[in-house]
């Protein structure tokens, strides 16, 4: 088989996993009506494997089709886009020639995301102080809601800035300790701290892109409080990256023989 017939051959399949693995494992997310899920686990590793092109189009496609079919499709052109922009800045970010290059890319990333999370937590603020919290969490939650869901509103409202600031700290130093203990184990560098750190990159880009999205299909609020489940599907995604990334490699290395 040549090198481009394997491409398009590892592109279909990838395609197909990021749709197995976001239609199959989800859970729905309250206030967006939209879903959590296992997918970007394989956008991380169609992006190693096949590069930040075709890696975008395996991306985007494959999440699109997921929403298309589960019953999400107000959510499948946004996907489309967000999708293919998270794989494209993963792969870039992998791309960079120079340390300087990589190092640039990191800390540019982190200042939107330090900015992104500020800003968010000055409208919550402000949202609270023009309407009050009890108003705010009755809104969130629905008039018919039942006291468990009005309490655990109110607590995703009160510690929403601890979710993220700590939340990412924590991501990053967990799981840049799994890459250094996957790289050991394996004895090469393929997911490698540059890589968590394109996942980083990556899943930043998912929770702001579907914040703008949600905010215009909702409500700025109710998309913030989408904020922290998303950030559950950037770990959960990088930690099960790391889990099927052996068995992928080890895949890839027996198909160029």
């Amino acid at each position: 088989m040549n090198r481009n017939t394997r491409k398009y051959v590892l592109t279909g399949l990838l395609t197909a996993l990021i749709f197995a693995l976001t239609f199959v494992f989800h859970i729905p997310v309250p206030y967006t009506a939209g879903y959590i899920h296992l997918g970007d686990s394989m956008i991380y590793i169609s992006v190693i494997v096949l590069g930040p092109f075709f890696g975008a189009f395996a991306s985007g496609v494959g999440s699109m089709l997921a929403d298309l079919i589960s019953g999400y499709a107000q959510y499948a052109f946004p996907t489309l886009i967000i999708k293919s922009i998270m794989a494209l800045i993963m792969g870039l970010l992998l791309s960079g020639k120079t340390r300087k290059a990589t190092t640039t890319s990191v800390f540019a990333a982190l200042a939107v995301w330090i900015a992104f999370s500020a800003g968010s937590i000055i409208y919550l603020k402000n949202q609270i102080a023009s309407i009050g919290k009890v108003n705010l969490v009755n809104t969130l939650a629905g008039a018919d809601a039942d006291l468990d869901t009005l309490n655990r509103t109110s607590l995703i409202i009160e510690n929403f800035p601890v979710y993220l600031t700590i939340g990412l700290v924590v991501l990053l130093v967990t799981l840049s300790l799994l890459a250094y203990l996957i790289s050991k184990r394996d004895g090469n560098n393929f997911f490698n701290l540059k890589a968590i750190m394109g996942m980083g990159a990556a899943g930043m880009c998912m929770v702001m892109g579907y914040f703008l999205v949600e905010s215009f299909m909702y409500s700025p609020v109710a998309a913030l409080m989408s904020i922290p489940m998303n950030m559950i599907q950037f770990f959960a995604g990088v930690t099960a990256a790391g889990l099927f990334m052996p068995a992928i490699r080890k895949a890839q290395l027996y198909s160029e023989r």
